[in-house]
């Protein structure tokens, strides 16, 4: 790796900025959405209706990205398209308030309808995000300004669900669950005047390689690849073409998608064990997102400078080969205070994955289009979220909680070496350019 870079006086107000955002966004976030499982199950719901809490949202998401991402990359400058995305999301908070009020036969599926509608200006906001900050934040920084803005919103996002799960076993059902999430929606008009705050270049600040000006005169003009899906005339084939002339982002991708299904089976599964076996209650949730985002406080710094050695690739590789662990000690555990142990440790090894994660993709997206192809790796890793949880509750369902552990950590070996075979291939690639250039004389 190569020496940071000391950043400009701009660039330092928009990582602060960056920061006091994030810390305002997961203070809204957490007061509302890590309770959503066992709000359903108070609501009513069955085990497929909490799977559909995660399933929903993905078919949501892919319908909407790739259109919504075309719509945003029509704007040069991306704060303010992204600012009415993420309100439009936020005032869902609202909305889920208002569900108590619903006769009780419909009060679990209006959630499950809630939140999957929420992610419509959710992940279409997300996408815009992601191009928007890739812009803002020079690629030498963001190792270090994304470990402490994840830092900070793990605190304060603990603090939060902390506070929050108390409060909601203190209060009357539903009146808890409804200042709740009214609260959360007060902190994302706090977010959202945070991010106006954060200062927009007004041209891409980052040179545009000789790829992406050889796309571009392709394409007719800046925007051809735009016409070209809206007017579908053909807009499907040249896609696919476009994405295959970037070999180094679809292997990521396809990586992803494996990485991320195999994580994800697991997720209702653990809703469902934790309330229903163990019987967690509201304080209880809270408690184990504390030890989970606790580790990770603690894990951010490291993972940050093996990155800066070693490369967010690697990084990746190694971090996720330890969340396997999650699932196979879920089937053996049956305490509560066990399962916080367990999550205090894996917090600190997720917080590699977590960090990584994002950073490479940012690494792997094309310099032309970056909302496009951001949309793209979002809607193929969506995808995965449509399917994953529902076979999670199918072996539940077949097997029982145990055997379907025990698969699930299977498959998150399996998805951690999707990774390496990617890093692997970079090597590779690396290697052949090396001799070639060692052949021709020109400097390695």
């Amino acid at each position: 790796m190569t020496p940071t870079s000391v950043p400009s006086t701009q660039t330092e107000r928009n990582m602060l900025h960056n920061v006091h955002h994030g810390v305002a966004s997961i203070l809204a976030v957490n007061l509302a959405v890590p309770f959503f499982g066992i709000f359903a199950l108070k609501l009513g719901a069955s085990n497929y209706q909490v799977a559909l809490l995660s399933s929903a949202p993905a078919v949501v998401s892919l319908l909407a990205m790739i259109p919504g991402a075309v719509y945003v990359d029509r704007f040069p400058q991306k704060k303010r398209i992204t600012t009415l995305f993420f309100l439009a999301h936020r005032v869902f908070f609202l909305v889920l308030a208002c569900i108590p009020f619903m006769t009780a036969d419909r009060r679990a599926a209006a959630l499950v309808v809630a939140v999957a509608l929420m992610n419509l200006p959710g992940a279409i906001g997300n996408v815009a995000w992601q191009s928007f900050i890739s812009r803002v934040i020079p690629p030498a920084h963001r190792a270090k300004a994304f470990a402490h803005r994840n830092r900070l919103m793990n605190i304060v996002g603990t603090g939060a669900v902390v506070i929050a799960g108390r409060a909601l076993d203190i209060m009357s059902y539903p009146i808890g669950y409804q200042v709740t999430f009214f609260l959360a929606f007060v902190a994302a008009l706090v977010e959202l005047r945070i991010f106006q705050r954060i200062e927009e270049p007004e041209s891409p600040p980052f040179p545009v390689t000789a790829g992406a000006m050889t796309a571009v005169r392709a394409n007719g003009s800046e925007h051809g690849l735009h016409r070209r899906l809206i007017r579908l005339q053909g807009s499907f084939r040249e896609a696919v073409r476009d994405i295959l002339a970037h070999p180094r982002f679809v292997r990521y991708t396809l990586a992803s998608m494996v990485f991320y299904f195999m994580w994800q089976i697991a997720w209702p599964l653990f809703t469902l064990y934790q309330v229903k076996v163990l019987g967690a209650n509201n304080l209880w949730i809270s408690l184990l997102t504390l030890a989970n985002t606790g580790g990770s406080v603690f894990g951010y710094g490291f993972w940050a400078s093996f990155a800066e050695r070693h490369g967010h690739l690697k990084t990746l590789c190694v971090s996720t080969a330890g969340i396997f662990v999650v699932p196979v000690l879920y089937a053996f555990s049956h305490d509560l205070t066990a399962i916080a142990a367990l999550n205090l440790a894996v917090g600190a090894v997720f917080s590699g994955v977590n960090l990584s994660l994002f950073n490479v993709l940012l690494e792997k997206t094309p310099d032309e289009h970056t909302t496009t192809y951001m949309a793209y790796y979002n809607t193929a890793i969506t995808l995965t979220a449509v399917f994953a949880p529902m076979i999670g509750v199918a072996l539940l369902n077949l097997l029982g909680f145990f055997w379907a552990f025990l698969i699930c950590g299977l498959g998150r070996l399996i998805g951690s070496l999707s990774f390496y075979l990617v890093l692997r291939s970079e090597r590779r690639a690396a290697g052949r350019i090396s001799c070639e250039e060692a052949g021709t004389g020109l400097p390695a």
